[in-house]
């Protein structure tokens, strides 16, 4: 056990709160105007990356993390009383994917030589990482991907697109899905990888071409990827050949737990009320700018995103806690996705009605309530009607379409045509 770690392991959870709450008044920002949400620019990656090495310079990094990897492998108290204390900090929010989604599957899946090489470059803030999931052609059926990783001696060499990678021009490391045997079905020839973006020169990876997407908002966060013999060391197959399909619901489960309970590596207020509601006063100063503060309608809107928050957060306590007791499966976490997607969805309509012109025209940058109202989607970790197929199929137990799809090798599938059950619905 090293000296940190050691150290903290003789801390109880309030002395380890009080820790905590010293170094971050002392050493880390407080929230901006912009929340919780990443900004992915030179300036923001750049502010990111300081704050995470501070939390690993003050012995507060990996909270939970087991400490051969570099974390100080305390419980989930004392993970809570992290979160409770950074809820007013600016957390280093452009590390979401690394550790909301990245790390947790490396635990599960990877080899002890990957975990021991990037876990602590996770913690540390040396490496920023991404997601190479979606694919242009596959839309929301992730596990018809078409990049494919084939073994050429000591390598695999990755061929294919990627797409929709949050963060992508900035992130060092990637975890990729690909496939790796097309005679089988197509759930079950997928294989995991972990895939150098950049050498520590900052030099894109050779083979690789990253392209930043512009969003109606402006900003460039996410980005589609094209790779054209990517050579990866065959060490970097994350779990085993052909079982990409276990790393990958590992992976969504923790992303769609993250964006349930909040994408932030910080609490929110939420969180840290025992009881009653906490409530976000913005709209209610907006109403009040604006004059409309004691219109009926007004007074109704502001009230209704009062209460989805709080429903929120009670939700996400209560599916949270059932899964870490067992009472839920992980597949539980579709509930907190699906959740989290109307409730955004609604947030987004309550702003652009409240707002008026405010969350509808502005000048080059944008607007608190533009953004709110254009950043309000349903999409990211999966739309809301695939969680509610996973809550139907695998916590409901209602049956699945009959989809011939699932069941030919992958090679014998005809692309982009309508699957054989839904052309059997079809009106003639």
């Amino acid at each position: 056990m090293n000296a940190t770690a050691t150290a903290a392991a003789q801390l109880t959870v309030d002395e380890f709160r009080l820790k905590v709450r010293s170094w971050l008044k002392d050493h880390v920002p407080l929230k901006d105007h912009h929340g919780t949400l990443p900004v992915w620019t030179d300036e923001g990656v750049a502010r990111d990356r300081a704050i995470q090495r501070s939390l690993w310079e003050g012995g507060i990094a990996g909270v939970d993390v087991p400490v051969e990897y570099g974390g100080l492998g305390l419980g989930h108290e004392y993970w809570q009383a992290f979160r409770d204390e950074a809820t007013p900090y600016r957390m280093p929010e452009n590390y979401g994917n690394a550790f909301n989604v990245v790390l947790p599957t490396l635990l599960a899946h990877a080899s002890e030589e990957i975990k021991r090489e990037h876990i602590p470059r996770i913690l540390n803030g040396d490496r920023i990482w991404a997601q190479f999931l979606s694919e242009p052609s596959g839309g929301s059926d992730l596990f018809g991907l078409l990049t494919r990783a084939e073994r050429d001696g000591d390598e695999w060499v990755l061929n294919g697109a990627k797409i929709w990678t949050t963060g992508g021009n900035y992130s060092d490391w990637a975890i990729c899905l690909a496939r790796t045997d097309p005679t089988v079905p197509k759930h079950q020839g997928l294989s995991m990888f972990v895939v150098p973006m950049r050498d520590d020169d900052g030099a894109v990876t050779p083979g690789l071409t990253i392209v930043p997407l512009q969003l109606t908002t402006g900003e460039r966060e996410f980005c589609q990827e094209f790779i054209d013999d990517v050579r990866i060391p065959l060490a970097n197959l994350v779990g085993e050949l052909n079982h990409g399909w276990e790393c990958a619901t590992t992976l969504m489960r923790n992303e769609r737990t993250a964006i349930g309970r909040g994408w932030s590596m910080g609490g929110s207020p939420a969180e840290n009320t025992a009881t009653g509601i906490d409530p976000d006063r913005e709209l209610l100063e907006l109403a009040r700018s604006l004059g409309t503060a004691d219109e009926p309608i007004v007074r109704s809107l502001i009230g209704e995103d009062w209460v989805l928050d709080e429903v929120q957060a009670q939700t996400v306590k209560r599916v949270t806690a059932a899964m870490r007791s067992g009472e839920l499966p992980g597949f539980a976490a579709a509930i907190l996705k699906s959740m989290s997607g109307y409730t955004g969805r609604r947030h987004g309509e309550i702003v652009a009605q409240l707002a008026g012109e405010l969350a509808a025209v502005w000048e080059p940058g944008g607007t608190k309530w533009g953004n709110k109202r254009l950043s309000s989607h349903a999409i990211g970790g999966g739309t809301t009607e695939m969680q509610r197929n996973a809550i139907a199929e695998r916590l409901l137990g209602l049956p699945r379409p009959d989809d011939s799809d699932r069941r030919l090798p992958f090679n014998e599938i005809r692309q982009n045509t309508m699957p054989a059950s839904a052309a059997s619905r079809r009106p003639k």
